[in-house]
């Protein structure tokens, strides 16, 4: 008989009720021996709450089950198996199912419908308990909070926070910072984005000692009132020491209110291709800008990433597109494509993988599936021989096989859709055919919303190579490519046609 011991423990067990792992494994393996097991294996885990089902030994262990390898699986009690009695039943169910008995040291399962009866009552009891110990951790947090105390790690830049004694202080090298940023911010000529590039240019370190600030981490410091002296915890105001004055902090606020007023009040460009186009030179995205470029100001296109903490910046010297030239030729393209459908499928074939190219990788992906299972298969044979121990080592290169391998079946199921995609795409022309005359009948009636809807159905890519050349206008220098997208079936209603 081929045995399985489960154990299970959280940080929340071990302070409550004593339990351990060694305590476990002890009195599981002490079962399964008495039980006549020829072999064990053996499925842990270790500081992970019992009411979540997706657990590194846990899914190991229903794995084991599918392939056979258990015959009864011992466990302490219904609680170390799972704390939710839904996730209890269903484990339950899916062992039961494939001819495995399971086996409880504290509590005595029957394989009746009074014995299944009180296994439910228990595993609800055991989820009540789990809901009740929540809501009073929860509640114990809000009366602390209420009472001035942290109720949580208390980690914003320009702070130290002890969490044996619970106390928040300054750390002044960082609160030197944070009072330059207000500073900056308030009283100089620079936005968010301006002072994250100052700090950037002074090498400044973030609390991760990177010389690299987001606009982002600027602007939550600028709206965060814990500076002020108030660090808020669901709705609730926690004295803690304060690094600048209210009234800056106020100043601040009126500032980006200010800010968001303006931006709101300019003329917005429209922009036919936003979030299609790609500079084939530098790999970025090319977003619609109001800019002047040569002396005359117009709607461009550009790949130049200006905020700070962006990766690539673009282009050197800076790419600016006008819009409207490229939009003109994609907006054609998109015509003729109504005009002759054949086009558009040939189109999006040609720009597609070939389909024998993406059962081969198929192929690959299958055989790097089965090598992925044949490793974690070893590690849990040498486990199961006494060769390894379920030391930190064996626990994260079984989470590194579990994480390769869902990669892998993503991926398998991309390809498994893009094939289904390829070999469909004939069976796709007619539909498209009844869209294209439904559109063309009334294509000089479409407003921007509906062309710029009409594009993304048609198009998935806009690729712009080249540059414009100093003092020209138009493509000249300029190459555009339009990748084309086959509509799916029972999404052109996407199209809104008045």
């Amino acid at each position: 008989m081929q045995a399985a011991i489960y154990v299970r423990v959280s940080t929340e067990d071990q302070a409550r009720h004593g339990y351990s792992l060694a305590e476990q494994r002890d009195a599981c393996y002490r079962r399964a021996v008495s039980l006549g097991a020829a072999s064990i294996l053996e499925f842990a885990d270790e500081g992970v709450s019992g009411a979540l089902l997706d657990r590194p030994g846990l899914n190991a262990l229903r794995e084991a089950v599918r392939e056979g390898r258990v015959d009864v699986i011992v466990v302490r009690d219904p609680d170390r198996l799972s704390r939710k009695l839904a996730h209890q039943l269903l484990l339950t169910e899916e062992f039961e199912k494939a001819g495995v008995r399971l086996d409880f040291l504290d509590f005595t399962w029957q394989d009746t419908p009074e014995g299944k009866l009180f296994y439910s009552i228990r595993g609800a009891i055991a989820e009540f308990e789990k809901e009740k110990i929540r809501e009073r951790m929860t509640r114990g947090k809000t009366q602390k909070a209420k009472q001035g105390g942290i109720p949580i790690g208390f980690y914003n830049y320009g702070y130290s926070y002890d969490p044996e004694t619970e106390t928040v202080s300054v750390l002044e090298e960082e609160a030197a910072v944070v009072k330059n940023i207000f500073q900056w911010f308030i009283e100089e000529d620079l936005g968010v984005n301006g002072v994250a590039k100052r700090l950037n240019e002074q090498g400044i370190p973030t609390r991760k000692r990177k010389n690299l600030w987001h606009r982002m981490v600027v602007r939550q410091i600028l709206t965060n009132p814990a500076y002020k002296g108030l660090w808020r915890y669901k709705g609730i105001d926690i004295p803690v020491p304060a690094i600048i004055e209210p009234h800056t902090w106020d100043k601040a606020q009126e500032k980006l209110r200010e800010a968001r007023r303006l931006w709101a009040g300019k003329s917005q460009q429209d922009y036919l291709l936003s979030g299609l186009v790609t500079c084939a030179d530098c790999g970025n995205t090319m977003t619609g800008v109001y800019a002047k470029w040569w002396g005359v100001k117009d709607r461009r296109y550009t790949c130049r990433k200006s905020s700070q903490g962006a990766r690539n910046r673009g282009c050197i010297p800076i790419k600016m597109i006008l819009a409207a030239p490229v939009e003109a030729v994609v907006w054609e393209q998109v015509c003729s494509w109504l005009q002759d459908p054949e086009c558009l499928v040939t189109a999006a074939l040609e720009a597609s993988p070939q389909a024998e190219e993406v059962r081969c990788e198929l192929q690959r992906i299958e055989r790097h599936l089965k090598e992925v299972e044949k490793g974690r298969v070893a590690i849990l044979d040498a486990m199961a021989a006494g060769l390894l121990e379920l030391d930190a080592q064996t626990k994260n290169k079984l989470g590194e096989l579990k994480r390769r391998k869902e990669r892998l079946e993503q991926r398998q199921r991309e390809l498994a859709a893009a094939l289904q995609g390829i070999e469909g795409a004939a069976g796709k022309l007619a539909e498209f055919r009844a869209l294209a005359q439904e559109v063309l009948a009334k294509l000089d009636e479409l407003n921007f919303a509906e062309k710029k809807a009409l594009v993304r159905a048609l198009v998935t890519q806009v690729i712009v190579s080249g540059r414009v050349s100093p003092g020209k206008q138009g493509l000249n220098g300029v190459n555009v490519t339009v990748l084309a997208r086959i509509p799916e079936p029972g999404k052109s209603g996407n199209i809104t046609i008045i």
